[in-house]
């Protein structure tokens, strides 16, 4: 069966509240007495729930609803496609009425949200299926246009409320999708644009696996024997049904080898001779001019700095000049007045004081860049609400978190601090739990819910077949076969994410952060070359093992790590070590003119194609000595600033040495 492909619709007229005949607010939902799931004296039940996203009825509905779309609005250019509406319209819920008795049970679906209340409701998809036509296509938006039954005059229907007492009805059979000849619309109803997104295919989805990090080498083709194919080993545990992209940035972000930063996260930067701290505002893919076959990823960045010396945003022609926040470690300021002070944070530090010379001789803006980068790591920002079920259970759900420097999904894996320490979630749900009786944000706990992942490897041997991975997401399935052609035909073993836990319930200081391909980052922090023989020796090892964890850079010895501070908005977890006004772009989910880069390349190219590696502490200190730091245009904190402290006390200076790599 062919994939679906997600339909996003942009517009929507649903209501989650309504106002009553008394002008009184009330619930766009079923009643709190039609919630009542108790039985009555003799046993029996009638109520509604809803459905939550990824329920299997609920996607049925959006799966018939996007084929019937697409069928009416067009579709050709994908031939052979099928078709899911990423999600249901804005405020429209799908709840399930439950009526059983102590010989049968009946359930069926009910669509609320419209803008007309509750008794105004949708028994299928079919029936939906005129009102999301007009959603899609009228350019005026008048209710008037919609041939649906609730908005037609001439086939207005009043659903009446539910008798608790009546006895379970039959099932009914659902009406066939509608034919585009039996919902005729009126003229003036269908615009020329449709509102609709449909996403063009992944690199992957069209041309399969096509390894485009590293480009400098691929690994060895290798196929299962025969007898592996023919015969599976036992079934893996069930895992959560994986939902589909919500958003297009989304659907981005879960594409294997596209992007390796996000906007909003926090990230280093190639200076030149040095590096340095920056959020990343926006990214584009551009045609690669060494290899027109490919993409290249670009960037804007906003270096970060203290208040007094804000710098300009630079250009960042290649992911060869970023690397992820967690791979390398912060060293202590260069002023001697703020490293030997305990305590000091970036908003209670006298900035004026310090650019004065009071706290000793460094360099100002690079302790700006590290006191602001540890505030970040320290925040945690919840975006895109899904749910709010603040008055029956005390939780809201989001489809993302900012956590520390990096920005997650719901969908994808992450890396956690319990298990092997090679461990994974996959994210299905992100819920920030109240405390009973209080609104407040800041004494709630966001707990992260998933399937919990280790990895695995098999000896190759025929009748031996390691789990299916088909209900991972895209990315981890990639990199795991892109790992295995390398293994297989050196090390003839297979490897594998195995189930675990499902549906485990984890609190923030047990994550890491975002997990990242071996494929696609281990050519950067390593360099092409190391990489490249790494695959000729089929040792592939995991990304995560170069990484650090969410909170380590502020960690007190004998203190368990924090959840952290709440901050509403992601601007404001950077606070003044960016110029005010600095806006962070929603890429394809926000207007064309926030996609738009500076026409003046601040960062000249030939920086970027070449490079500059901080060197293991040995080579600083030779070539400190041969040119003195004021001949490498950085001055004594520079140096320390890029150097992974953490790591060359492990001495992963030295196996990067033995590797042939640089740190």
């Amino acid at each position: 069966m062919a994939p679906y492909r997600p339909i996003y619709l942009t517009r929507s007229d649903g209501k989650l509240e309504i106002l009553s005949k008394s002008r009184k607010k009330e619930s766009n939902a079923p009643t709190a007495d039609q919630l009542d799931s108790r039985p009555d004296a003799k046993g029996n039940t009638d109520y509604f729930k809803e459905l939550e996203l990824g329920d299997a009825k609920e996607v049925d509905w959006r799966r018939k609803l996007g084929g019937m779309l697409i069928r009416e609005i067009g579709g050709q250019e994908h031939p052979g496609s099928n078709y899911i509406l990423a999600a249901l319209p804005e405020n429209y819920r799908l709840y399930e009425r439950v009526k059983s008795g102590p010989m049968s049970e009946v359930t069926d679906a009910y669509l609320y949200g419209h803008p007309q209340g509750r008794k105004k409701r949708y028994r299928s998809p079919g029936d939906f299926f005129p009102h999301l036509l007009w959603l899609a296509t009228d350019d005026n938006g008048d209710p008037d246009n919609c041939s649906c039954k609730l908005c037609a005059p001439d086939d207005l229907q009043v659903f009446k409320e539910p008798e608790r007492t009546k006895p379970p009805e039959p099932v009914k059979k659902e009406q066939p999708p509608i034919k585009k000849e039996a919902i005729p619309p009126k003229p003036s109803a269908i615009g020329t644009r449709p509102m609709v997104i449909v996403p063009p295919r992944s690199h992957s989805e069209d041309k399969g696996i096509s390894v485009t990090k590293p480009p400098a080498s691929k690994p060895p083709s290798a196929t299962l024997p025969p007898a592996v194919a023919r015969q599976a080993g036992p079934p893996p545990a069930t895992p959560t049904l994986l939902a589909p992209a919500k958003c297009f940035e989304q659907d981005q972000d879960s594409q294997w080898s596209k992007y390796l930063f996000r906007p909003g996260e926090l990230a280093w930067f190639n200076r030149g001779n040095a590096w340095g701290l920056s959020v990343i505002l926006k990214r584009t893919l551009e045609r690669d001019l060494q290899d027109p076959s490919k993409d290249r990823a670009k960037y804007l960045v906003q270096p970060l700095s203290n208040p007094l010396q804000q710098k300009s945003t630079k250009i960042i022609e290649s992911e060869d000049g970023l690397r992820p926040w967690l791979a390398w470690s912060p060293p202590l300021p260069t002023h001697s007045g703020l490293a030997n002070t305990p305590g000091l944070t970036y908003s209670t530090i006298d900035w004026k004081g310090v650019t004065s010379g009071h706290y000793g001789q460094g360099d100002a803006e690079v302790d700006g860049s590290i006191f602001a980068a540890k505030a970040v790591d320290d925040s945690l920002t919840l975006f895109h609400p899904l749910t709010n079920n603040t008055v029956t259970t005390g939780e809201r759900t989001y489809n993302g978190i900012y956590l520390g420097g990096e920005k997650i999904w719901t969908g994808e894996p992450i890396r956690l601090r319990v298990g092997s320490g090679q461990d994974i979630m996959v994210i299905h749900s992100i819920v920030e739990r109240l405390k009973p009786g209080s609104t407040s944000i800041s004494s709630a706990t966001v707990l992260l819910v998933g399937d919990i992942y280790k990895f695995s490897t098999l000896s190759l041997q025929p009748g031996v077949e390691p789990p299916d991975n088909r209900h991972l997401p895209l990315r981890l399935r990639q990199d795991m076969e892109y790992r295995n052609t390398a293994t297989i035909r050196i090390k003839r073993t297979v490897s594998f994410w195995k189930l675990a836990q499902a549906q485990a319930k984890l609190p923030v200081t047990d994550i890491k952060g975002r997990w990242y391909e071996s494929s696609a980052l281990l050519p950067i922090l390593k360099g092409a070359d190391a990489f490249s023989q790494d695959l000729t020796r089929g040792e592939i090892g995991d990304a995560g093992q170069w990484m650090n964890a969410r909170g380590d850079c502020n960690i007190v010895s004998g203190v368990p790590p924090k959840a952290g501070t709440r901050v509403v908005d992601r601007l404001d977890a950077f606070g003044k070590s960016i110029p005010p006004g600095t806006k962070i772009s929603k890429g394809l989910d926000g207007p064309p003119e926030e996609q738009a880069f500076p026409k003046e390349n601040a960062m000249p190219p030939t920086v970027q194609q070449h490079v500059q590696v901080p060197m293991p502490m040995e080579g600083v200190q030779e070539e400190v000595g041969k040119k003195g730091l004021e001949g490498q245009g950085v001055s004594d904190g520079d140096i320390e600033q890029f150097m992974d402290l953490d790591r060359l006390e492990d001495g992963y200076v030295q196996q990067f040495a033995e590797a042939g790599g640089q740190f």
